[in-house]
């Protein structure tokens, strides 16, 4: 019996007897770790039978092709009754003659396939990472009571103490936080929990029991704490455009003593949808970001043109607080110092009356932040000798545009710009690559098991005995693995700020002389962080405030940072957090959350190398002996092994490449690192990696 059916679109396709389909197996090649693979087949031909290209939506017919070919399709393989490929993706490649060239894709391909996308567009519903909107129920605001309340948080958003450039340390007990230079992290295992759940899988296997991973924090270091792209892009609904349909007279006699000036209204409206435009006034109804701009086709001013006190007359964008002096920012002065129209109107030495037209003018503020009752208007004052008068032309417009890019304090956060400017698959990788995790995905539980190599190491009671189907064919051996060097690099990125460079980094050394002399096994998407003094110890710091600015704004540029959470007893202490208004200060005597990424009085340690502990003499081991023993130890002496086997559908049904083999002949147990275009009663060549 040699029944192989595919089922292309839950609808049983018509294969050739000429173009068999061969289907390939494997998770993790070990002369690539910094990568995963998947399982797919060889590119075979399908007969473009007339069931066929329905199926396929007809893509021999260029005037009549449907949108099927420009996606993937649903695939099932089954091989005599049993699914060999139960929930995998055909790709349709090219139509040559009567063929369609098909590959199937399965495992870890459409998984990782599915998170190809930026972190970014999972807050973009116009991407298909963001249609689910998967961080939406993380998104919260940037205030003192959720800067405070987190600090005990596990999962999801934290706002954990880090000294960005501004954080004061007192010996006494009067320590406050201004959560304005503060900046939020997110826990990376709620960030994977994420990616898996949007794609409808699980995760299962040794790194959810890992201590670390769940306290990995992906701390705030971008360029710009800005919004999702859903909140930027949302409808300007905050903006107003108004002008004035007729002319705007405005005009002084005498001097009273005082300069005389005053506001200028604009009594029609083009646009106001939230009607923030009352009284003459643009009144802010929550903390927003806005660029106004008043454009003047034509502005008639009259007054004294010459002698020690021309006239003249500042027209103003101004920022009016209750209870504050107003700000002016931004004023364009209308005076008679380059001349004046011909001919003069009245006057003569320094007497002369006279006027000036100026056309096209435009005056513009731009990012001004407001806060909820602060107000826009638009002012004049004059100045110099009256008699004084200026004309507004009809037709001139005073327009607030809202700006939903940056995020102000006491806005919404969108968590899913908290990360870097990575993809999905990227985080995913480097959380693997720092834990020496290979995944395997079961698509038909919708599982994906995070295994390290000390868990296949650990499944050498469980191998399975392929001696039996091991045909006599001959083995190859080779005793190098891939890109391996005699020295291998596990790096971490470098930022100008972290000294030593590399600190952080370790190597793996193969005494194999033959290798290149060094290589990167691969280098993690974060740089690491220092400490400073803080209670409890020491907190990190992440400098990006320039410290001899006045401002405190966040003007340093930096990498991206990881950061391990760390909840420490106050012990008697009370911190404030404030954000300067004494009634939305909060204290916190308990605990705070002040993570690090080494300290040597740590729990753990996020560096490849072993650093120096607390206490003489002692070592806080790193990530590599703490998760690459057995893969340095494959790498000493390395002996790859290509065998051929004779393996049936039940076989490849049953395959779980996280279980060792063991082969009488040799006597060895092996990794299986690639099982090569298996086909039902065919001989096939399986790669294999010797354990220990």
């Amino acid at each position: 019996m040699n029944d192989l059916q595919l089922y292309i679109n839950n609808q049983q396709a018509d294969l050739s007897d000429d173009s068999p389909i061969a289907l390939t197996f494997q998770i993790n090649n070990l002369a690539e770790v910094k990568n995963q693979q998947g399982n797919t087949s060889n590119q075979f031909k399908l007969p473009l039978t007339q069931r066929n290209r329905q199926i396929l939506g007809f893509p021999d017919d260029v005037a009549f092709t449907t949108a099927l070919p420009y996606s993937y399709y649903d695939a099932r393989i089954i091989q005599d009754g049993l699914e060999i490929v139960p929930y995998g993706i055909a790709q349709l490649n090219t139509i040559e003659q009567n063929t369609a060239s098909i590959t199937v894709l399965s495992g870890n391909v459409d998984f990782f396939d599915a998170i190809e996308g930026k972190m970014y567009d999972m807050g973009d519903s116009t991407t298909p990472y963001g249609v689910k909107q998967p961080f939406k129920p993380y998104q919260h605001k940037w205030t003192v009571e959720n800067v405070a309340k987190s600090q005990i948080k596990t999962d999801g958003w934290i706002w954990p103490v880090v000294d960005y450039g501004s954080l004061v340390y007192k010996v006494t007990n009067d320590n406050e936080i201004n959560v304005r230079q503060l900046r939020p992290g997110f826990f990376i295992k709620t960030a994977i929990d994420i990616m898996l759940a949007a794609n409808g899988y699980k995760g299962t296997g040794s790194l959810l029991s890992n201590p670390v991973y769940p306290l990995l924090i992906a701390q705030f270091s971008n360029d710009n704490f800005v919004h999702g792209a859903d909140y930027q892009n949302q409808p300007a609904t905050n903006g107003s455009i108004v002008y004035n349909g007729l002319n705007i007279n405005v005009s002084r006699a005498k001097n009273s003593g005082l300069q005389p000036g005053g506001e200028i209204g604009f009594s029609n409206i083009q646009s106001d949808p939230n009607s923030h435009y009352a009284n003459n006034r643009y009144n802010a109804k929550e903390i927003i970001t806005v660029d106004a701009a008043l454009t003047i086709p034509k502005f008639y001013l009259y007054g004294r043109a010459s002698g020690d006190h021309k006239s003249s007359v500042d027209i103003s964008i101004v920022l009016d607080t209750p209870g504050l002096p107003r700000q002016y920012l931004a004023t364009t002065i209308f005076d008679f110092n380059d001349g004046y129209d011909a001919p003069r109107d009245s006057g003569s030495g320094g007497s002369i009356q006279a006027h000036k037209t100026y056309l096209n003018t435009a005056i513009k503020a731009t990012d001004i932040e407001m806060g909820v009752g602060q107000q826009l208007l638009v002012e004049y004052d004059f100045h110099g000798d009256a008699p004084y008068s200026f004309t507004i032309y009809a037709g001139a417009t005073f327009s607030i545009t809202a700006q939903n890019e940056t995020v102000l304090y006491g806005q919404d956060v969108q968590c899913e710009r908290i990360f870097p400017d990575i993809s999905q698959k990227d985080l995913l990788k480097d959380t693997l690559q720092r834990f020496g995790v290979i995944c395997q995905t079961d698509n038909t539980t919708r599982t994906i098991n995070f295994a390290s190599f000390k868990d296949i190491v650990g499944n050498i009671p469980n191998a399975k005995n392929w001696t039996s189907k091991c045909l006599d064919q001959g083995k190859t051996v080779s005793f190098q693995l891939g890109g391996y060097a005699q020295v291998n690099n596990m790096k971490y990125k470098t930022d100008d700020n972290v000294l030593p460079k590399s600190f952080a980094d370790a190597q793996i050394k193969v005494a194999d002389k033959t290798l290149p002399a060094t290589a990167d096994l691969f280098e993690s998407q974060f740089a690491p962080t220092l400490n400073r003094p803080y209670i409890g110890g020491t907190v990190a710091q992440i400098k990006m405030i320039d410290d001899t600015s006045d401002d405190n704004s966040f003007s340093i540029g930096v990498t991206p940072r990881i950061l391990i959470d760390n909840k420490v007893p106050l012990t008697g202490k009370t911190i404030k957090f404030t954000d300067g208004d004494a009634a939305n200060d909060m204290f916190v005597n308990d605990f705070i959350s002040a993570p690090y990424f080494y300290k040597p009085d740590g729990e753990h340690n996020l560096c490849f190398a072993d650093m120096p502990g607390y206490g003489q003499g002692k070592m806080l081991p790193g990530l590599k002996t703490l998760y690459y023993p057995e893969l340095e130890k494959i790498l000493q002496q390395t002996k790859k092994v290509i065998r051929y086997f004779l393996l049936t559908p039940r076989d490849i049904l049953d395959l779980d490449l996280l279980i060792p083999v063991y082969l009488e002949q040799d006597s060895c147990y092996y990794y299986i690192n690639k099982i090569d275009s298996w086909r039902k009663g065919q001989p096939t060549k399986v790669e294999l990696v010797k354990l220990g």
